[in-house]
């Protein structure tokens, strides 16, 4: 009975310092899309914030509400810098509202943000359209949307779209016609087979679909010439086509999660020898000791 107690005590507290991990990088990639904000990286930004709001929600301590205002104030920043001002608007009245929760002094931030909504409707006003002179670096964020289509009016030049979270069975063939997209993020959804139109994307530098039910890949994968990051990590791959090889710009591959052969594996890391590769611990089984009855060489 102790040592139930015992094993069940150190479950918890394994549990507390694993939240307590998970909270501290969630803070942290917060901080860092507001740094790539400032260095004008708006992909980047957008993925950093989006995925430190998406634990941080989780936690309704005060420390919590505090990074999730954060996250939304930041987020209003990126749409603003973007030209994007409805979606600025949006995060922005997102952060004064939790911060009113949490805060009750005059001079709290949702004061001062206040303020930056007076400036940013000013802005509107005297300028024409903020997204018009932003349009060569046109971004959408549908992020936690329930989509299980993709959203009509996407304009054709789009260059930045991110559907993470949603609840997309199969790839949208429609994201094919648009062919100056560069970065894409579809993880978080319910994915099974990715269509070969995703080889229009030729222009593509960064492709997440982490996180989704994919089985295959079309074999013209290796039409995405300019890919420099391709997350598939937590998928249901066996095989990765051997075209695969031909993404030359390629800097970063992750496979981990996923039921590569390792011989694969090795294969792709051969081949792709500029390209950092993370996939999953493989450990070799001495052949003599898989013969051993019982199917272990200790007693």
């Amino acid at each position: 009975m102790k040592r139930m107690i015992i094993i069940l005590i150190f479950s918890i507290i394994g549990q507390l310092i694993s939240k307590d991990d998970s909270f501290k990088l969630a803070i942290r990639n917060i901080k860092l899309g507001n740094t790539y904000r400032e260095a004008k990286n708006y992909d980047f930004a957008a993925r950093y914030i989006n995925d430190g709001l998406s634990v941080i929600e989780k936690s309704k301590t005060f420390d919590g509400k505090y990074w999730a205002a954060t996250g939304y104030e930041y987020l209003g920043y990126l749409y603003r810098d973007m030209g994007m001002t409805k979606e600025a608007q949006k995060n922005f009245d997102n952060a004064v509202m939790k911060f009113k929760e949490i805060i009750k002094q005059e001079d709290g931030s949702q004061y001062a943000l206040i303020g930056v909504l007076n400036g940013l409707s000013r802005s509107i006003e005297n300028k024409t359209t903020l997204s018009q002179q932003q349009s060569n670096k046109l971004s959408l964020n549908f992020s936690q949307s329930k989509l299980k289509e993709l959203p009509a009016g996407i304009p054709d030049d789009i260059q930045s779209l991110i559907l993470r979270n949603n609840k997309f069975t199969n790839f949208p063939d429609a994201i094919s016609r648009f062919t100056k997209l560069e970065y894409l993020d579809l993880s978080h959804n319910r994915i099974k087979n990715v269509s070969e139109l995703i080889n229009n994307l030729s222009k593509l530098h960064y492709l997440d679909l982490s996180n989704n039910r994919i089985s295959k890949l079309p074999s013209n994968f290796d039409g995405l010439k300019d890919l420099r990051e391709l997350n598939l990590s937590d998928n249901k791959l066996k095989d990765i086509p051997a075209e695969i090889c031909n993404l030359t710009n390629l800097r970063l591959l992750n496979l981990k999660g996923n039921k590569v052969k390792f011989e694969d594996v090795l294969n792709i890391v051969r081949c792709l020898t500029n390209t950092n590769i993370i996939f999953d611990e493989y450990q070799r089984v001495d052949e003599q000791e898989e013969d051993i009855p019982g199917g272990s060489s200790f007693e």
